[in-house]
């Protein structure tokens, strides 16, 4: 019988057809230069090339100036922040924990067609599990297939906590996808975003469900807090339900009535543009 997580990848395949080995991967490479430059090799002096890159001791021995080349260090770092709390199950036609688990399945096989390196926290109120960073097919599947069989302890959502279990055990200059609903009701994990992106590349991913944005309210409602269990009356939108102003961040909005590609592709290409005009 075919693995959950096999079916998954398969069913990305089928949904983004040839653009997922085209335009996906394309985007997605050039979206995310590599952070360094290594050694590659040395060539003749040319007029316009810059002075600091002779390779002296080289120039010396063949009487020549001679520059050294460099290719761009291309293996990332990325890590994958993925909400696992209670509110995460809400959605209509689907809920929003299916919708995470697409963007999930999508990013972990761009990163390995890249190869590059990838780690996934999950978190609610708590870090629940670190993988740490590795690479390649069969740790995918793995990986897959512990975030599909995951049960957490916790059912609220803390990421402030997440933000800084991370600062702690990333060394090294990482993309950072933070796939949540952002239903949070301490707001001071904002900053500590924006200090986390001084050193890395944080690209937040919202899922909502229509509802949660465009509730009409007829007298009182019962609403039901799909992490804490507690069940009471109101005749208003619950405060925890206004999400907060992301504009700050490059972030990608998923609604749980569409399809992820377009959002995520658009993402790509307005990334790429954007770096384009700052090489210019």
């Amino acid at each position: 019988m075919e693995s959950k997580e096999l079916s998954l990848l398969k069913r990305i395949k089928l949904l983004m057809g040839r653009k997922l080995n085209t335009l996906f991967v394309g985007e997605y490479h050039s979206a995310f230069k590599g952070y360094g430059l290594e050694f590659d090799t040395v060539r003749e002096y040319r007029y316009g090339d810059d002075i600091k890159n002779i390779e002296w001791n080289v120039s010396a021995r063949m009487n020549h100036l001679y520059i050294k080349e460099f290719i761009e260090e291309r293996e990332l770092s990325v890590v994958l922040m993925v909400d696992v709390s209670g509110s995460v199950e809400f959605g209509g036609s689907r809920n929003k924990w299916d919708v995470i688990l697409e963007v999930v399945t999508l990013f972990l096989y761009l990163a390995q067609m890249n190869h590059d390196r990838i780690s996934v926290l999950l978190f609610t109120d708590r870090v629940e599990k670190y993988i740490t960073p590795r690479k390649g097919r069969k740790f995918i599947l793995k990986v897959l297939d512990e975030i599909i069989r995951f049960q957490p302890e916790g059912r609220k959502t803390d990421i402030e906590s997440s933000i800084d279990f991370l600062r702690r055990v990333l060394k090294k200059r990482s993309v950072i996808f933070l796939l949540s609903d952002f239903i949070d009701k301490k707001e001071n994990y904002l900053l500590k975003l924006r200090i986390l992106g001084r050193k890395h590349d944080i690209i937040p991913v919202q899922v909502f469900d229509p509802l949660e944005k465009d509730v009409k309210l007829f007298g009182l409602t019962e609403f039901y807090d799909m992490e804490s269990g507690e069940v009471f009356l109101s005749d208003s939108v619950p405060e925890k339900w206004n999400f907060p102003v992301l504009s700050e961040f490059n972030a990608v909005y998923l609604n749980t009535n569409e399809s992820i590609e377009i959002p995520i592709l658009k993402f790509f290409e307005k990334r790429n543009r954007t770096s384009l005009v700052r090489s210019v």
